[in-house]
């Protein structure tokens, strides 16, 4: 799928002042699926005179000396590609200002992350880290939580997430997660999810943005986006420490962040999912806000 008829490596503005600035709108050659981030970017970048590219990371002809900064946007093939993405994460920030820090994308690629967060006392969906090939106690598992949700660590787009029904063993068989070849996260399937959905709180330079309300989706799913909404206040809250705690850790700075919430079953907002490195932001909800974007990502730290 290529990228919504906006061709890759061209500049957004032709013609303009040399001096512009130079922001790079980091994206890939084939997307699983459309960015509808990109074409209003692009746009806002335009009427405040940036001179804005489309970028594919994988691309080796790219000078990334060439930009002011780089803008780490759809970048969603590189589950096939991990070391190769992992390598260019170092390579363009040795050329230029990565956005999000570089050390910043390299903590949130492995979602081990949650289990470091649950530690630090953030309120996490329950969470354990299972190392790949390790032998997993099913039924401990299903006796507590009931039904169960499993991921690979390292994932994108639900990639590989499954729902596992109560005791349902043939299933656990029929995905091969006794013997995965890659680490995988058990969590309960919360009943909210499955009932109302998620709440995923969009912010940019540490300012609040926009949230929406999406429905479960599970590997294979479409998203299901049902638009803008008002964050409760202990929604707020906990995605301001989460963000706070992310800031403390020293990693460099976060222009951008979706922090993906649902309820607990007694009530309590819980993190799902902190997205610092290649989410949709839903700009397309919100189009005013891709500024706040801009701005983040190219002010000086």
């Amino acid at each position: 799928m290529t990228q919504l008829g906006l061709r890759l490596w061209s500049r957004t503005r032709r013609g303009g002042n040399a001096n512009a600035m130079r922001l790079a709108l980091v994206t890939c050659t084939e997307l699983p699926r459309p960015d509808a981030d990109l074409p209003i970017l692009a746009a806002a970048c335009i009427a405040r005179g940036i001179d804005a590219e489309i970028v594919a990371w994988e691309e080796e002809r790219v000078d990334w000396s060439a930009y002011d900064a780089a803008l780490v946007r759809s970048t969603w093939n590189y589950l096939a590609r991990l070391d190769e993405f992992r390598a260019w994460i170092d390579h363009a920030a040795s050329a230029t200002r990565l956005v999000n820090a570089p050390a910043v994308l390299h903590w949130n690629l492995h979602k081990r992350y949650l289990v470091d967060l649950a530690r630090a006392g953030i309120d996490v969906v329950p969470t354990t880290l299972h190392i790949a090939g390790e032998a997993i106690d099913w039924s401990t598992y299903f006796e507590r939580f009931g039904e169960l949700v499993v991921k690979p660590a390292i994932s994108a787009g639900s990639f590989a997430t499954v729902r596992i029904g109560r005791n349902d063993f043939a299933s656990v068989e029929s995905h091969h997660l006794d013997h995965a070849e890659r680490d995988l996260l058990v969590q309960p399937c919360l009943a909210s999810v499955v009932a109302h959905g998620e709440s995923n709180l969009v912010y940019f330079g540490g300012r609040f943005s926009h949230a929406i309300h999406k429905g479960a989706r599970w590997s294979g799913d479409i998203e299901q986006s049902r638009g803008l909404i008002e964050p409760a206040a202990d929604e707020r809250a906990l995605a301001q420490r989460v963000l706070a705690h992310v800031r403390g850790l020293g990693l460099g700075a976060v222009a951008y962040a979706r922090v993906d919430l649902a309820r607990g079953a007694d009530g309590r907002p819980l993190l799902m999912e902190l997205e610092v490195l290649e989410p949709s932001l839903f700009l397309d909800r919100a189009p005013d806000r891709a500024g706040w974007l801009i701005e983040a990502a190219l002010a000086d730290d």
